[in-house]
């Protein structure tokens, strides 16, 4: 029976439980991504196995105050502590642990994160099974190991026995259980330690893969600028030469444009930054650009080129006259032939940068990458279109994912304040200053490791329940053999020999010793048995001597008071049946005090002796009763008398009594002694107790005395409902 009382030493274990689970939990182990391994709890699972209800959810409040100071999730203090209750309680059914957990985790645990990660926290969908799944096996791997603590603690498991109560269970239940609990234990481990193997291998692969595709792009982007910095420097030099016409100056850009079509517009200036020759050539017909009046003298590709006299990139800009799409400028200085110090103009190619779309989309055929380029400014160069990111806006990356334990760095784009990642990315910067990001989604990382949890679970779970079943079919054919030698124990001829190929040689040789006892047993029966006899027949005649002793007078062998009161009852009932009469005497020895002290006690003894042996001479009928009342005195139940002789019954063992010479032991002195008798005759039904009988019959006593003694008084009670009137007669 379970005893709920909580002790101060319960208490203080509860509390050092909770402390150390505390402790624990402040240091998880963990894992791939927000996967933490909490053996902290395992402390609340031994409370709950071995304490009260109420100490295992202090000890679970205590445990999760560190998962709290870790997580900063309310809902921690609602999940555990109910956890540790549910197990505190299946313990009292007698339900094992394991089994209760998992119980628990399928009927609330489960449904309780998801409807908490539903309503209260801006963890995607997509994250929410995996979060759910993730308590749950933390859930049964602390769990177990809790309860296989507190099966090597054996004090613990006494401990928890007292609490909750005792349930005994079936030997291959037990033994298929504990069996369970390694193979999950270590089934979980090795599970967990194999995922993160393998998601380890994955981050490594899909790391290095975003390394090849930046440094691809990189290399690609180095290339796609340096091709055409290059076209725009020897188209320079070339123009450097000489001076040409304004129509060959035309004919040549528009045949520079042809061969390297990526740039989206081309033009050429004089030193006032007046455009003179422009491709496509269609631009020229603008009036602004015919009247001289466009300059482009604001413009940094013209400001570098012309007055730093340098090749100049430009940072990302909106195009204007010619194009209004975010356009990289590429500008040259034009010298005058022979003079490298006096600019005569510029040559300006702006760069489409749509072209980095066509490696856009070369990547994504073969995966599922996002493409970002910014320049110096951290300003979008270019960005794959499903990103949603506007050109020239400043790039909105934001590290993230802080509590998540991989490798690779995780940002945000759409959520930057969101804690929990959206991409994971690579970049690196080209030779030019630019950046380049290779970004991929988070999910699809995060799916593979669900995919894979659930793959590894399934088969664990497949593996335990193959694993049960083994070891349910294998404690069986181990206590068959037991059971088969439990059923029989007592009737061993019924099995000569346990012929089963399962029973192994230390069934075989507890089956032979326990029929070899059987056999010493029964001999030792046998002899037991006529050991009883004897002792049963001694201890009838002590008892019988006891009997006798306990109702007769050790001294004279007359019964004691004791006797005659209990048999008065009898007597009393026997004779108001028949109507007859009782006469109760009492008889005191006169003078017995000057007998003890002139010839001793020996003496006093030998006279108590010899009165007894007159008395039993006197009344022996069966029915008579003769007692020694106490000390010197002696009473007499006399049933069935006849009132009209009793007294000359009495008188006549009185006259004998004195005529009797006494012979004191020690110096064989002769002397006699007389007695006083005090009677009472009455029909049976005066008084059921003897009590009455005897304070009548007492009273004659007193008067046989005080008349001289060596007397008798009798009294014979006329009518029971009146003792005051008698008949007295007095003995001489």
């Amino acid at each position: 029976m379970p005893h709920i009382g909580i002790s101060l030493r319960q208490l203080g274990l509860a509390l050092a439980f909770g402390l150390t689970g505390l402790l624990l939990n402040l240091f998880p182990l963990p894992l791939f991504a927000a996967v933490q391994l909490i053996f902290g709890n395992t402390l609340y699972v031994l409370a709950a196995l071995c304490l009260t209800p109420g100490l295992a959810l202090i000890t679970a409040l205590l445990c999760t105050l560190g998962l709290y100071w870790h997580w900063h999730e309310l809902y921690v203090f609602m999940l555990f502590p109910l956890e540790a209750l549910w197990l505190a309680l299946a313990r009292r059914r007698g339900h094992y642990a394991l089994h209760a957990d998992l119980a628990y985790w399928l009927l609330l645990g489960i449904p309780l994160i998801y409807l908490y990660g539903l309503l209260a926290t801006e963890l995607p969908s997509a994250h929410l099974l995996f979060a759910v799944s993730k308590q749950a096996v933390n859930g049964l791997l602390y769990t177990s190991l809790g309860a296989l603590l507190l099966i090597f603690i054996p004090k613990l498991a006494a401990m928890g026995n007292r609490v909750h109560g005792t349930r005994h269970a079936r030997f291959s239940n037990r033994l298929a259980y504990v069996f369970t609990l390694f193979l999950t234990l270590t089934l979980m481990g090795s599970t967990l330690a194999f995922n993160e193997f393998f998601l380890k291998a994955q981050q490594a692969l899909i790391d290095e893969n975003l390394q090849n595709k930046t440094q691809y792009l990189v290399q690609a982007t180095d290339n796609y600028i340096s091709e055409h910095r290059t076209a725009i420097a020897q188209a320079a030099d070339w123009l450097s030469l000489e001076v040409p016409e304004p129509e060959q100056q035309q004919e040549m850009l528009t045949r520079l444009h042809r061969h390297y079509p990526a740039f989206v517009t081309m033009l050429l200036t004089n030193d006032r930054a007046n455009i003179v020759a422009a491709s496509p050539a269609a631009r020229l017909l603008d009036p602004l650009i015919q009247s001289g009046d466009y300059s482009v003298a604001d413009r940094h590709y013209f400001i570098e080129a012309f007055y730093n006299q340098r090749q100049f990139l430009s940072p990302v800009f909106l195009g204007r006259g010619f194009g209004t799409d975010p356009i990289v400028a590429i500008s040259a200085p034009l010298f005058l032939p022979g003079n490298q110090l006096k600019p005569r103009g510029i040559i300006e190619g702006s760069l489409d940068l749509g072209r980095f779309g066509q490696l856009d989309k070369l990547s994504s055929k073969e995966s599922t990458h996002f493409i970002i380029i910014t320049d110096e400014q951290r300003k979008v160069i270019y960005a794959s279109p499903k990103l949603g990111l506007k050109s020239l806006a400043e790039l909105p990356l934001k590290p993230s994912g802080g509590g998540y334990r991989i490798f690779l760095p995780m940002v945000n784009l759409s959520e930057p304040d969101n804690t929990h990642p959206e991409y994971i990315y690579e970049t690196a910067a080209t030779e030019f200053g630019w950046q380049v990001y290779v970004l991929q989604p988070f999910e699809p990382l995060l799916k593979l490791a669900e995919l894979q949890y659930l793959r590894t679970g399934l088969l664990m779970v497949l593996a335990i329940l193959a694993a049960l079943w083994m070891a349910l079919r294998i404690s069986r054919l181990m206590t068959e053999p037991l059971e088969q030698i439990a059923n029989h124990v007592g009737r061993f001829d019924e099995l000569d020999q346990l012929n089963d190929s399962n029973v192994t040689i230390e069934v075989q040789s507890l089956f032979n010793r326990l029929r070899h006892s059987q056999q010493q047993l029964l001999g030792y029966q046998l002899e037991l048995e006529e050991k009883v006899a004897e002792r049963t027949r001694e201890l009838e005649l002590a008892n019988a001597e006891l009997q006798r002793l306990a109702e007769r007078d050790g001294l004279t062998g007359l019964f004691n008071r004791h006797y005659a009161v209990s048999q008065f009852e009898t007597l009393q009932a026997m004779c108001e049946r028949s109507g007859e009469a009782i006469t109760v005497a009492i008889l005191d020895i006169d003078w017995f005090k000057k007998v003890n002290d002139t010839y001793g006690h020996l003496a006093g003894d030998e006279c108590l002796r010899q009165v007894a042996a007159l008395l039993g001479q006197e009344f022996k009928r069966d029915s008579d009763v003769v007692a020694r009342y106490g000390g010197e005195e002696f009473l007499l139940l006399l049933p069935m008398t006849n009132a009209l002789k009793i007294e000359d019954h009495l008188n006549s063992f009185r006259t004998r009594l004195k005529d009797t010479t006494m012979t004191c032991p020690s110096d064989g002195r002769e002397f006699s002694i007389s007695v006083s008798i005090g009677a009472l005759v009455a029909n049976a039904n005066y008084a059921r107790e003897l009590d009455p009988w005897i304070k009548l019959a007492d009273d004659n006593l007193y008067r046989a005395k005080n008349a001289g003694r060596n007397k008798v008084f009798c009294s014979i009670l006329k009518s029971p409902d009146n003792g005051d009137f008698q008949d007295e007669a007095q003995g001489i």
